[in-house]
């Protein structure tokens, strides 16, 4: 699998894991030739798979209605789906650690250290691994921006991403599982399938899949030299780079004080962007803005716009949604943060049809 790690504000990053399947034999003189090392390989699904595709397809079905109340359940539960934290949707995507994938992971430390010297093996599990000869997967690329994010600070983003909201998780797994019997009674209405528990029901799965998938991460971090390759990725530098502003921005974070930070990497540029109300019709706070308030703030680092070119270079479609879901949380928490602090910081990235008159002229 591979990992991404994508600043969205200065504050706050989104983590993404692109699933990629092994590479069967058939394939192996492509690889060796130097293409993907992805396939298309299908592979056995597994329960919760199963039933999560088999949701997904019911629910696409019931998108396509044009009346009735399961249209009318699509628009409440999409609208809904959007606010969930796009921090639980990055987690969902790591695929929990089964025991299969700990001992192909145990096998393939235990690999690495006898090519280096050799010692004996950590636990059963490695050496189970380990007799089934050279293991078949790589260790975990993880992508990121070094325009943003030093290679030396990845692991403890990783870690963080991974365990702040561990107790939130467990906590409402748990207020989920409880609630669901409550709802029981509703299922003798006959005219509409019981809703409440059903939207318990995946709560409480979508709760436990994103502890699961931080679980994973954690394990991973155990080892990251042996475990763990850092790409920096000169796409996603372009990318931050070449994002126009103003973007929406708030003097104080809407983070923690606990939160990852990411200094801007042109705050001067961030600073004339703001002030410049009289070109891009941004509203500043009443004064003129100094680099500190930038530092010391929450600047967004990502539009709509530049995320959907950021999709198109990497060629991972599946990211579009969450980096759209992302953007748009991010950009709701700041406004509601300048509201709060009664700031009247009120602006926009250029949208696409700024950019089509721009180049038309």
């Amino acid at each position: 699998m591979r990992l991404y790690l994508l600043p969205i504000s200065t504050r706050r990053t989104l983590l993404y894991c692109q699933k990629l399947q092994p590479p069967s034999a058939s394939a192996a003189s492509s690889i060796t030739a130097g293409s993907s090392s992805t396939t298309t390989t299908k592979q056995k699904q597994s329960w919760g798979d199963y039933i999560q595709t088999k949701a997904a397809l019911t629910w696409a079905s019931w998108e396509k209605k044009e009346s009735g109340w399961q249209k009318s359940v699509v628009g409440y539960g999409n609208h809904l789906l959007r606010k969930l934290p796009y921090e639980e949707w990055a987690l969902k995507s790591v695929p929990p650690l089964t025991k299969a994938r700990q001992r192909q992971l145990e096998a393939l430390v235990q690999e690495q250290a006898q090519e280096q010297g050799g010692f004996k093996m950590e636990s059963e599990e490695a050496e189970k691994g380990g007799k089934r000869g050279k293991v078949d997967i790589g260790k975990v690329e993880v992508v990121y921006p070094a325009g943003l994010i030093t290679e030396e600070r990845v692991p403890r983003i990783l870690h963080k991403l991974a365990t702040e909201r561990e107790g939130h998780h467990k906590k409402w797994f748990w207020y989920c599982l409880v609630g669901m019997p409550v709802t029981l009674p509703i299922g003798i209405l006959p005219l509409v399938p019981n809703l409440p528990f059903f939207y318990l029901c995946y709560r409480a799965w979508s709760h436990h899949r994103a502890l699961s998938g931080g679980k994973h991460l954690v394990y991973l971090l155990q080892q990251p030299s042996r475990l763990l390759s850092f790409y920096p990725s000169p796409i996603l530098d372009e990318v931050y780079s070449t994002q126009r502003f103003p973007l929406p921005f708030t003097p104080e974070p809407t983070t923690g004080p606990e939160a990852e930070t990411f200094k801007h990497p042109d705050p001067v540029k961030v600073v004339k962007a703001i002030n410049a109300t009289e070109k891009t019709g941004g509203v500043n706070l009443g004064h003129a803005l100094e680099e500190g308030e930038v530092e010391n703030g929450e600047v967004m680092l990502l539009s709509q716009e530049n995320a959907k070119k950021m999709v198109k270079l990497l060629d991972v479609p599946e990211l579009e949604v969450e980096l759209e879901r992302a953007i748009w949380q991010v950009e709701t928490a700041v406004e509601k943060k300048n509201k709060e602090i009664g700031a009247g910081v009120r602006v926009n990235a250029p949208t696409v049809d700024d950019t089509k008159k721009e180049k038309a002229q």
